[in-house]
């Protein structure tokens, strides 16, 4: 496996999570109703899930011992972000899901696995 190409996905895959930050230009749903404490640990995952992919990224490049493990479960991670959401379990909103946003889903969800199977070749 090419390393450059392993960093540039994961690097895509942070992009992309990134555009759907909440009252962006594409996720304009309503999370008012989510208490503090679950707003803010979600978001603290989402935020651990990025810095991780930025780390993950250098970790491959400087071929690290655990480079491929902390690939595989950052794969797993924005897999899990978009299969739940796109399921309607978590986050529950009274604002419907726009068709953009279920298409930016459903491309991030594919590049989710996508990176998981590439981070078995590490």
């Amino acid at each position: 496996m090419n390393p450059i190409y392993l960093s540039l996905m994961i690097f895509l895959n942070v992009t992309l999570l990134i555009i759907l930050v909440p009252g962006g230009p594409v996720e304009n749903r309503d999370f008012t109703g989510l208490g503090g404490v679950t707003f803010w640990g979600f978001n603290v995952f989402l935020v651990s899930l990025g810095l991780g992919a930025f780390y993950a990224s250098y970790a491959v490049l400087a071929n690290l011992a655990y480079a491929g493990l902390l690939t595989r479960g950052l794969a797993l991670g924005f897999t899990l972000v978009y299969a739940i959401d796109l399921a309607g379990i978590f986050p529950k909103s009274p604002t419907q899901m726009s068709k953009t946003l279920m298409s930016f889903e459903l491309i991030n969800l594919s590049m989710g696995i996508y990176l998981f199977i590439l981070s078995l070749f590490i």
